[in-house]
């Protein structure tokens, strides 16, 4: 395809591609017809997981964020069209790295040229030396300000990269060393995030239980991680001292703060850029014979401006239309079926005559002794087991009170609160999907206890209990959409829900959360819950 790209294209009009690499979530090609893009097209298995309302809002950044749409194409491969395949979000569209972010290298296998990720830097020098990379202490400091400079933009923007790391981090050998952007999906826009956050092995928070990924803090961490390690020399290390020799005094002391498992105590990026320029200048760079530049490199300027990889010709999206949303009918049959045959059992807890008649409880439902707290409707009836009836052959527990009509007073605002309440599934899922279904059942369940406070947790910590309980705090919630599943390790799905609040009582704006579910017989329990964050309502 050529000309301009529309915010969504179909992948039967992108033509021949030819594939250029590979990773975890993902193949990349590059187009045969039009060579400044190139198209990421997701594993089957992620498909159905793809935020695709998040995706859409990355595209429109790129269309909208002004003057700083360039700085944006320039610094990162920013995703630019989603692709289409029979109505379904397969990937997308995004630049294709500049030949400035590659470098030819001399590998154990000979020569060659390869993306140039800020790993092959996080060496020793003899490793630089034989593999034929010259890089002075004068090249480093500017090319930690770059990447400062770059995540201060991102952050402006509403944008965390979340997985900084020298995989995801490319650098230029150019007079004035410059950084560069991959994998860019798997950034987080204002709390948002395309698919479930992950970290790369040792780029790790120091805590991620206890610590939300991608955000300026867990940003201005990987950071300060990177300039240890980058002026170390050591892939592995999370000690400053090791960069004592090349780092000065005061970039030492940012580093050590930037480590600080406190995440209030981390300084911004930003804020290493006035010590960094002192820095630079006082570094002379070391003259050496210059390295061969790869094919095609484009000449160097030292004080030009960072150019733009592609020409800029994104128009403005026009409005996606939502496709319509499944609705929770069982959770509303049930609590009405359970609201007549509570009225059932008060008229015949009630008559006086000595005449009784016989009703039937809903399977699963369980009263607990006085003072009465009635637990969430459930969604999922286990196998059908009515209790004894009693002498005057009335089916009831054992030992257990009816409940009054002042009780059922008590009950009918909870019940009400279940009724009113209703899960969503977002576009780009299966809705028809055993998984998709199951989730719907699980949410909802849950969302009626939250409700009720009374929220239902296999995993009983205290971190658990206090997540939960700060998810409670800000509702009630009107309606939970689920805008992404994936399966997690243990084989069980992840479920990343946004919660939208209603009701004077409620705190403002939506909030989101990754309910992650266990197995409970033919159905799943939510487990436990990620630590819930402010998000932008679907």
């Amino acid at each position: 395809m050529t000309g301009p790209l529309p915010p969504e294209v179909s992948l039967s009009a992108l033509g021949p591609r030819t594939r250029v690499g590979a990773g975890g979530q993902g193949t990349v090609y590059a187009l045969t017809e039009d060579p400044r893009w190139v198209y990421k097209e997701y594993a089957t298995r992620f498909v159905d997981d793809v935020d695709v309302t998040t995706l859409h809002r990355f595209v429109r950044l790129a269309a909208d964020a002004g003057p700083d749409a360039d700085a944006l194409l320039g610094l990162a491969a920013w995703p630019t069209a989603i692709v289409r395949k029979e109505g379904v979000v397969r990937g997308f569209l995004m630049p294709r790295v500049p030949d400035r972010f590659r470098v030819r290298i001399q590998l154990p296998r000979g020569p060659d040229t390869v993306l140039a990720q800020v790993q092959y830097l996080l060496n020793s020098d003899d490793y630089l030396r034989d593999r034929g990379l010259h890089i002075d202490n004068r090249m480093r400091l500017e090319l930690l300000r770059d990447t400062g400079e770059a995540l201060t933009l991102l952050h402006r923007l509403g944008v965390c990269v979340g997985d900084l790391s020298p995989n995801n981090l490319l650098f230029s050998l150019d007079a004035r060393p410059r950084c560069y952007f991959i994998d860019c999906d798997a950034m987080r826009l204002d709390g948002d995030s395309v698919l479930a956050q992950a970290e790369t092995p040792e780029w790790h928070v120091p805590d991620a239980d206890a610590e939300e990924l991608a955000t300026p803090a867990t940003d201005a961490f990987k950071f300060g991680l990177l300039a240890v390690r980058l002026f170390a020399g050591d892939q592995q290390t999370r000690d400053p001292d090791g960069a004592r020799r090349r780092l000065d005094r005061q970039l030492l002391t940012l580093a050590g703060r930037s480590l600080d498992p406190d995440p209030q105590r981390r300084p911004a990026p930003e804020q290493w850029l006035p010590t960094l320029d002192r820095s630079i200048h006082r570094t002379p760079p070391t003259p050496v014979e210059p390295v061969a530049p790869p094919t095609e490199q484009e000449p160097p300027h030292r004080n030009a401006a960072r150019p733009d990889p592609v020409r800029r010709i994104i128009p403005k999206p026009g409005v996606v239309s939502p496709q319509p949303a499944g609705r929770g009918w069982g959770l509303l049959v049930g609590a009405m079926v359970a609201i007549a045959v509570l009225a059932g059992l008060i008229s015949a807890n009630s008559d006086s005559s000595g005449t009784t008649s016989r009703t039937t409880l809903p399977t699963g439902f369980r009263w607990t002794a006085p003072p009465p707290s009635y637990p969430g409707l459930p969604m999922r009836n286990p196998d059908p087991l009515l209790p004894a009836g009693s002498s005057a052959g009335v089916p009831r527990y054992p030992g257990l009170p009816l409940p009054t009509r002042f009780d059922l007073e008590k009950l009918l605002p909870l019940t009400r609160a279940c009724i009113l309440s209703d899960v969503t599934v977002g576009p780009g899922l299966n809705r028809s999907s055993a998984r998709t279904k199951a989730a719907v059942v699980t949410v909802g369940s849950f969302l009626c206890g939250l409700n009720i406070d009374a929220p239902r947790l296999v995993d009983r910590s205290k971190t658990q209990i206090a997540r939960a309980g700060t998810l409670t705090g800000k509702g009630p919630f009107r309606v939970a959409t689920i805008i992404g599943i994936r399966t997690a390790a243990s084989g069980n799905p992840q479920v990343n829900v946004v919660f939208a609040p209603s009701g004077a009582g409620s705190s403002a704006g939506c909030w989101r959360s990754r309910l992650s579910l266990v197995k409970d017989g033919d159905g799943y329990d939510v487990g436990s819950l990620s630590a819930p964050v402010r998000a932008s309502c679907p």
